[in-house]
């Protein structure tokens, strides 16, 4: 994984965890600094204890979110963790309670609180993240037994990452409802659908989107990709071996075999599989004449439809699903298989109907045949 790589698929490189790949990319970073701020806007952050690239989409997409994460209220949890961290020193301790009545105040609830195993559900999903992210990192005790017990204690120790892990803004958010508030203060002073900032927007989007479509609202995009398709593809490849394919309403940038930047669809497990399979149905709908594509290659169906081809694909092929999917209720596993799909953009809830992107033209494949 060459260093462009690295610095897009983590967070950030923390000289404590390898020395080597701090040292190297640190020694490259005026280089870096140039590629990914020309290329993409991004800033190179270096310190003492680590590396660390901003990265900012060109659109908000539904996976973008802290996918471990369920409701509204792990990310407050998070925000006020945050701030609980402000105030302790780097390798400073603190101990489970301290910060669960820290938090108790900042939420407004009474002690009765963590006597609800699903608060204290949360809570723990919420310290799980945060370990794996290095902002505090556990001493002693075993902080995911306080799920079953309430007065369960840990000991924990501050790396004073927590100060790092928000972006910093150079405008007032408290007055910012939509995302794309936020994602403009990277471009505060110049028009959006203009000279660099368009391109860096479009080369984000390529990036980080599993696809990039012809849209009404945001024509300009593709229309620019299709313009300049091979100076867009040949500046990409600096970062990482890729190859830019354009269709007549889409554009996608499939990645080198040997890259390893971010997650790759499908991987090795059942839930990708069983996505696959649900695309190559809708694929043969299409053919069959099912489902009429618009101009834009892209059709509706009502979300109750949807529904009934992912059961009858469940049932069909049972026999080929592991033991712990074929004991999951049927409407359960239907209901994850939906929302993974929305989060992966493939499709997008448009009131009761559910919108197809061309992306799912893309699989074919059945248990059968394998």
């Amino acid at each position: 994984m060459n260093s462009q790589e690295l610095l897009l698929s983590k967070r950030w490189i923390l000289k404590s965890d390898n020395r080597d790949q701090y040292y190297r990319i640190k020694d490259d970073a005026k280089t870096l600094k140039k590629l990914f701020q020309d290329t993409l806007g991004y800033s190179l952050i270096t310190n003492a204890q680590f590396i660390k690239l901003d990265k900012v989409p060109g659109v908000v997409e539904p996976w973008m979110g802290i996918t471990q994460f369920k409701n509204k209220q792990e990310y407050q949890m998070l925000c006020y963790i945050l701030v609980f961290l402000e105030d302790k020193d780097t390798e400073e301790q603190f101990i489970l309670s301290h910060l669960t009545e820290f938090l108790a105040m900042k939420l407004h609830v009474d002690e009765t609180y963590w006597l609800i195993r699903s608060n204290r559900r949360m809570f723990v999903n919420v310290v799980e993240f945060c370990k794996a992210e290095q902002l505090f990192i556990e001493d002693d005790g075993h902080s995911e037994n306080f799920i079953k017990e309430e007065d369960t204690e840990a000991l924990f120790e501050n790396t004073g990452l927590s100060r790092y892990f928000m972006r910093s803004f150079v405008s007032d958010i408290f007055h910012k409802k939509l995302p794309s508030e936020f994602m403009n203060d990277d471009w505060i002073g110049l028009e959006n659908d203009r000279g660099k900032v368009r391109s860096q927007r479009v080369y984000r989007r390529l990036l980080l989107s599993p696809g990039v479509y012809k849209d009404k609202d945001e024509n300009d995009d593709f229309t620019y990709i299709r313009h300049y398709r091979k100076r867009i593809e040949n500046e990409l490849n600096q970062i990482c071996p890729c190859d830019l394919q354009v269709y007549k309403s889409s554009a996608y940038l499939v990645l080198d075999e040997d890259s390893h930047i971010g997650e790759f669809f499908p991987k090795n497990n059942t839930m990708d599989e069983l996505v696959v399979l649900i695309l190559s149905q809708l694929r043969k709908r299409v053919k069959n004449g099912d489902h009429k594509r618009n101009e834009d290659e892209i059709f509706y169906m009502p979300k109750d439809q949807l529904i009934n081809v992912i059961k009858n694909l469940i049932r069909k092929n049972n026999d080929y699903l592991p033991s712990t999917y074929r004991k999951k209720k049927i409407d359960i596993l239907t209901e994850e298989l939906v929302a993974y799909m929305l989060r992966l953009g493939f499709i997008v809830q448009s009131n009761l109907d559910i919108k197809v992107y061309p992306i799912a033209g893309k699989y074919l494949a059945s248990y059968e045949e394998e």
